[in-house]
């Protein structure tokens, strides 16, 4: 699944006419963010979506607090042959969730569906569930693991997606992530596994990322589908 990040809005306070200290104003229970990210090649579970070509990607996210409610939209270009998705060159996430925090524990109980519009094989429109967790008292170290569930993942039925990652803090304000997925179909000739690792660093307000993607069975990847065993850099933005 693809990564987003809500960044937190500003509210402004007026102190005008006001005789004598300022009072806070309360936070408000609803956040706006936005995120805009170009990289060099769109990699989703160890294989190109855009027949190992750049993308320029964005999205909107809305969280209101009081019960950890989010909802937003994510969008791509994809490869738009006939051998890809059909003719589309756009895919269009809209999903939404729930991210409660219970001491150290982070969970996401959510769902994305998967559009392409315009695309002349609706197969390609999927629709899959979550449920994540992550564990943040380690200090040294953060992992998580979330389980992912479709009943017909992209016109193979049935498929559940394993996702095991790690994040580690690094001096200078990088950070260092590790990642293994595992994908299983009803048909288990179809199973595979992704990997991924990569260092990312914050600086003035963008975000850098330079990460290695490989997954097992590549010679069962076609055009435009090309298989991992590339190096992806991406950069970012939130708002």
């Amino acid at each position: 699944m693809k990564v987003r990040k809500f960044a937190a809005t500003a509210v402004a306070v007026s102190t005008l006419g006001l005789v004598g200290p300022a009072l806070a104003e309360p936070e408000s229970p609803h956040e706006f963010s936005a995120n805009l990210a170009l990289t060099t090649n769109y990699m989703f579970r160890g294989v190109s979506q855009t027949n190992n070509g750049p993308a320029v990607q964005g999205g909107f996210d809305y969280l209101y607090h009081p019960y950890d409610f989010y909802v937003g939209v994510w969008a791509s270009n994809v490869d738009s042959s006939s051998d890809g998705y059909d003719n589309t060159s756009m895919e269009l996430d809209l999903y939404a969730g729930l991210t409660p925090s219970w001491q150290n524990f982070d969970f996401d109980l959510g769902y994305i569906s998967y559009r392409y519009p315009k695309t002349k094989t609706s197969q390609n429109n999927s629709d899959e569930f979550h449920l994540g967790v992550s564990y943040g008292g380690l200090g040294y170290f953060t992992p998580s693991y979330t389980a992912h569930y479709s009943d017909d993942f992209f016109g193979l039925d049935p498929a559940w997606y394993h996702d095991l990652s790690i994040e580690v803090p690094l001096p200078e304000g990088f950070t260092l992530a590790g990642h293994y997925g595992w994908n299983r179909f009803d048909d288990s000739s179809l199973n595979y596994r992704d990997y991924s690792a990569g260092i990312s660093k914050e600086y003035q307000g963008f975000e850098f990322d330079l990460s290695w993607v490989d997954r097992s069975d590549e010679k069962d990847c076609s055009a435009p589908f090309q298989c991992g065993h590339t190096a992806v850099f991406t950069l970012s933005k939130s708002f």
